[in-house]
């Protein structure tokens, strides 16, 4: 018993003990950083060319919508290409976007690759058709607010930064506990990832609304490494750091998308997003702890490491431990005052429910790697659907 008290207090305490200090890292940089922040930015005739791929599979109930969407960007049309890259849909998707070509401003093109070879496999088959010098990659579920790229494109006339990320907003925050969750959950990690861009770099970036240098998508979807697993535009922050930029989070450069309705569909989600990142990790990583990469590769790289494979499972040892200790010796009253503390605080605040459900997903995914989860051809998800 002595064992595994000694293993149960050993384990929360450096959970406990890591966040409480990262987080305060993140707060002394974001108290410190964040007014003194300055953009450059481009003349209105300088912006450089932008070029957006969109791998699709099966949407012809949102194409419309996301055809509005593109349309209401304000960033100059004669700047922006869209390049749809349509995965083999059989409810006519190809034919939709096709027949919408010359409807509007907009340049686009349609990649037919015939049959579903995943996610990456159509950021690498649309790469070839863009001209752009900023690269973005989105999904046709996803909404732009129509200042987005105003506020991602002008970190690129600092030519110190490689990629720009935004962040989410949830639109269906009202309709259930599982989107509130999601919401809970996102603001702890742009807190995170705001801190982070002070530091050095994020870690963890939004796909949907992620843009890089051409150079840095172009060494990416070279990476052969990549192509079965992963998600290239979540690592471009890896990519740029490793090409010597850096990358930065534009919280006004916002994206608006439907959270999971259903505890279920959430719990997939998170299980594949989760999964994805840690394939991206372990692709780039002899990046940790690699002085070469300065913060990012000695801080952050590590930081996330720790957040991403160790700790969670010391969270999972802290809980099954806790309940064990007190199932064999019930008059053990300290941790009988933990747990009850412990599911108290979970049950007054979303935020550590989110944060417990994170841990819960970090494990499920670690897990489902080694069983061979699937990370490229995403499943739908109907209650995230409009």
């Amino acid at each position: 018993m002595k064992i595994l008290s000694t293993i149960v207090v050993v384990s929360l305490l450096s959970f406990i003990g890591f966040y409480l200090f990262y987080c305060a890292i993140c707060l002394r940089y974001i108290k410190t950083s964040r007014n003194s922040k300055k953009i450059a930015g481009f003349r209105r005739e300088d912006l450089p060319n932008v070029s957006i791929i969109i791998p699709v599979y099966n949407e012809v109930r949102v194409i419309p919508r996301k055809m509005a969407n593109l349309q209401d960007l304000r960033y100059p049309k004669d700047k922006l290409e869209v390049v749809f890259v349509d995965g083999g849909s059989t409810d006519g998707t190809a034919d939709l976007i096709e027949n919408t070509v010359n409807s509007g401003e907009l340049s686009i093109k349609v990649v037919r690759q015939g049959l579903r070879k995943g996610f990456n496999s159509a950021i690498i088959e649309g790469f070839d058709e863009t001209t752009g010098e900023i690269i973005l990659v989105t999904g046709a579920e996803t909404e732009y607010d129509s200042r987005a790229l105003d506020f991602m494109i002008q970190h690129f006339a600092d030519p110190q930064v490689g990629a720009v990320t935004g962040r989410q907003i949830i639109k269906n925050i009202q309709e259930g506990f599982s989107p509130k969750l999601e919401v809970a959950y996102r603001d702890l990690y742009d807190f995170i990832r705001e801190a982070e861009s002070y530091i050095d770099s994020p870690f963890d970036i939004k796909g949907e609304i992620a843009a890089a240098r051409r150079s840095v998508c172009k060494h990416l979807v070279e990476k052969p490494q990549l192509l079965n697993k992963g998600c290239i535009d979540a690592c471009f922050s890896f990519q740029a750091s490793m090409d010597g930029y850096k990358t930065v989070f534009e919280p006004n450069a916002v994206y608006y998308e439907l959270s999971p309705r259903s505890i279920r569909d959430s719990f997939r989600q998170q299980i594949r997003r989760a999964a994805t990142l840690i394939q991206n990790m372990l692709v780039f990583k002899n990046m940790i702890m690699n002085k070469a990469f300065g913060a990012f590769g000695m801080v952050i790289m590590p930081a996330h490491f720790l957040m991403l494979a160790v700790l969670p499972f010391f969270f999972l040892v802290s809980v099954i431990g806790s309940f064990a200790i007190i199932m064999l010796s019930p008059s053990n009253y300290l941790f009988l005052a933990l747990v009850i503390w412990g599911v108290l605080a979970a049950v007054l605040s979303r935020r550590i429910q989110a944060f417990v459900r994170a841990q819960l997903v970090l494990v499920i995914a670690a897990l489902g790697l080694l069983a061979g989860i699937e990370t490229q051809k995403f499943e739908r998800l109907l209650s995230a659907r409009p």
